[in-house]
């Protein structure tokens, strides 16, 4: 049965090569993978209505007979537009296509169609762009008239053949074994998988699909739970590479930094040097806001390390950023530690360029103390002398897997490496201790003297120009500026378009005179790495992307962050947002620019980020305003990425931890639940260190 889950998508009726590579775009190529890319929402069209009753502004499904169809072209002659009469028995109304001339040789005059999509007023009452199917008699409707799943897209994708492909792939529903013990099942009412992936596609009815989501959404949270515990278990059984406190050198290198540091850094860092000490192998994360000092502190233990022959690897998320933290420490340390880069396309040891085989020597013989590098790093090639720390830079991950990946050249003999994960996103305490319990925190909660809060503001309906001219200001001193745009097109899940539309507003208006570069989700790294160099350089002064800059470069000329669509981010990730600016000398300044009118809900919590600058009380407000979001938003690199759950999910994220331990301490290897087993290594292979 597994067999058929693996045929390809390319095979389906309809779907061909080009809308095959699309769809792989989007990570669908099998059977398997359509039946798991889940819709991001649903489109309740089942009730169709008679025309006469319809309103501006209703999303409706509208049944009845083209009387008129014609194409005309606009008064700018590039585009299309296509307009038909639709009549029934209480009146008519208008539908208005734009660049779809082609209808006029689909939809002929007397041909009965059903109509969806939203009414507006623009044009007279009409409905623009609406998604149309022919009446045949006897075949039910598929994209109107019903609960409709609404799907990324990519490329020349539209919502039919996403639909299409989802249809087909239900069919095969069947090869998908049910691996939840049935006793959870039962207990907590859930529908069984076969039926929970078919009522996320086609829902009978919208508590179907709440009941089908409930379902998924503890799956993932379970194996996730489980996959801690399990990590939790193996490691308590593994020795350690035990690193000596060397208090003399410690003392030195804090006495020697330009700044002082702060208590919340001397507290963490004893209380790492300690965990290391150990035999017991060290799982600790350091949570700190941007610019509360966590690079140097993880240099500190480094070098604490070294002092007793250990090594250091820091694994860092992107190549830009793992380049920006060996120059820091470099620079900072280069004469007490040796300090090397390794990523895909960077190799260095101090300042000094070296081969891919002095860099492996390097580290195999003990001459690089500490690494810096991306998931280049856990390549098969890569072996060190002695590693005794890693340091996880915002890719908060399981700590086994990574610990397994990078090796050293006596294997397991000088016992497994301590691990520390850093995140600058703040976790509120009550999800930390649900998701995260098997960790020892440390907080980084003061910031250094004399750093300066970020300026922020809730720009005002039709006040844009007045921070426009604040923008040109600060460029004009030769300041930076970042503008981060929400994914706003449902047809473009990587937010190029609205990523294009605000570059293009700005380019050809109030920004014609500056140096403006664009950053999405559909670039290749490389070019968002020329980017981001380019900008931090200096060679552009202001750059427009995705949340692709969330977690990243240390621009220190750059003192103003612009948020398009604002309300559309959770506060956490606004706030680390915000922490992109205000990390030099001068007076930085966050403007947060709604889309449109602010629900009460939206503007309290845009007015907490006005007000506040703390990043652990603003999570906490996320979590108790925003309820079932995902609080740290989509991109939130620094977590695990579940499809469909959010750690707003906190009850079930609960549930599902407490049935983890009981399964685990009943039997941790899992072998009275050989299907549950199953899943759980497929879960395993699932988790990538991108």
């Amino acid at each position: 049965m597994e067999e058929v889950l693996k045929k390809e998508v390319r095979f389906f009726k309809g779907v061909g090569a080009i809308k095959a590579r699309d769809l792989r775009r989007l990570g669908v190529e099998t059977v398997n993978d359509a039946l798991f890319a889940f819709p991001f929402r649903h489109d309740d069209l089942s009730n169709a209505i008679d025309i006469e009753k319809i309103k501006p502004g209703q999303k409706v499904t509208v049944r009845g007979t083209i009387t008129v169809i014609n194409n005309h072209r606009a008064k700018n002659r590039r585009m299309v537009i296509t307009e038909a009469i639709i009549e029934d028995e209480s009146g008519s109304i208008k539908a208005v296509w734009f660049h779809q001339g082609f209808l006029t040789k689909v939809l002929k005059p007397g041909t009965v169609v059903s109509l969806a999509g939203k009414v507006d007023d623009r044009y007279g009452l009409s409905l623009v762009n609406p998604v149309y199917e022919v009446i045949s008699k006897n075949i039910a409707t598929k994209h109107t008239g019903r609960i409709v799943p609404v799907y990324r897209l990519a490329g020349a994708l539209t919502q039919k053949v996403r639909r299409l492909v989802a249809e087909e792939s239900i069919k095969y529903v069947g090869a998908i074994e049910e691996w939840l013990p049935q006793e959870i099942i039962d207990h907590e009412k859930f529908v069984e998988v076969q039926e929970a992936i078919s009522q996320m596609h086609f829902p009978e009815s919208l508590e179907k699909a709440s009941e089908a989501l409930e379902r998924l959404k503890f799956d993932e949270f379970f194996l996730h739970q489980l996959l801690h515990g399990k990590a939790r278990r193996e490691l308590q059984t593994q020795k350690a590479s035990m690193v000596p406190f060397n208090e003399v050198v410690v003392k030195e290198v804090v006495k020697e930094l330009p700044f002082k540091l702060t208590n919340a850094q001397k507290k963490a860092t004893f209380a790492i040097l300690k965990d290391m000490q150990r035999e017991k192998p060290m799982n600790r994360l350091l949570e700190g806001d941007v610019g509360t000092g966590k690079t140097v502190v993880a240099a500190v233990v480094a070098i604490n390390a070294k002092a007793s022959g250990w090594q250091t690897a820091i694994l860092a998320p992107t190549e830009i950023l793992a380049d920006q933290h060996a120059h820091t420490l470099h620079r900072m340390f280069g004469d007490r530690v040796t300090v090397g880069i390794y990523t895909r396309t960077k190799r260095r040891v101090g300042e000094k360029e070296v081969t891919k085989k002095q860099m492996l020597d390097a580290l195999r013989n003990g001459k690089i103390d500490l690494v810096v590098g991306t998931h280049a790093l856990l390549s098969d090639d890569v072996i060190f002398n002695a590693l005794g720390l890693i340091v996880v830079d915002e890719q908060h991950r399981f700590g086994v897997k990574q610990r397994k990946a990078l090796k050293d050249r006596e294997g397991d003999a000088n016992g497994i490496p301590h691990l520390l994960s850093m995140t600058a996103t703040p976790i509120p305490r009550s999800l930390a201790l649900v998701l995260y319990g098997d960790l020892d925190r440390s907080l980084l909660n003061e910031y250094p003297v004399g750093r300066k809060s970020i300026n922020t503001f809730l720009i005002q309906e039709n006040k844009e120009d007045d921070f426009y001219q604040k923008m040109r200001d600060e460029m004009d001193k030769k300041r930076q500026v970042f503008v981060v745009c929400p994914i706003i097109e449902e047809s473009d899940a990587l937010g190029v378009n609205s990523v294009n539309e605000v570059y293009n507003n700005f380019v050809q208006g109030p920004f014609a005179d500056y140096r403006l570069g664009m950053l999405h989700g559909k670039l290749k790294t490389q070019e968002k790495d020329e980017i981001m160099e380019r900008f931090v350089n200096g060679d552009l002064d202001m750059v427009i992307s995705t949340t692709v800059v969330e977690v990243g470069v240390d621009v220190p000329n750059a003192t103003v962050m612009f948020i398009e669509g604002a309300e559309r981010f959770g506060l956490a990730q606004l706030h680390q947002l915000r922490g992109r600016v205000g990390r030099g000398e001068f007076q930085s300044f966050c403007f947060l620019h709604p889309s449109g009118e602010l629900s009460p809900l939206a503007k309290q919590r845009l007015s907490a980020l006005v007000k506040s600058q703390d990043g652990f009380y603003l999570a906490d407000q996320d979590l108790k305003l925003r309820g079932p979001g995902n609080i740290f938003g989509t991109e939130q690199s620094g977590f695990e990425q579940f499809k469909l759950g959010s750690f707003a999910d906190i009850d079930l994220i609960s549930s599902a931890r407490d049935y983890a331990k009981d399964y685990l301490d009943e039997d941790p290897e899992l072998d009275t639940w050989p299907q549950l087993k199953k899943r759980l290594l497929e879960y395993y292979e699932e988790v990538h260190f991108e």
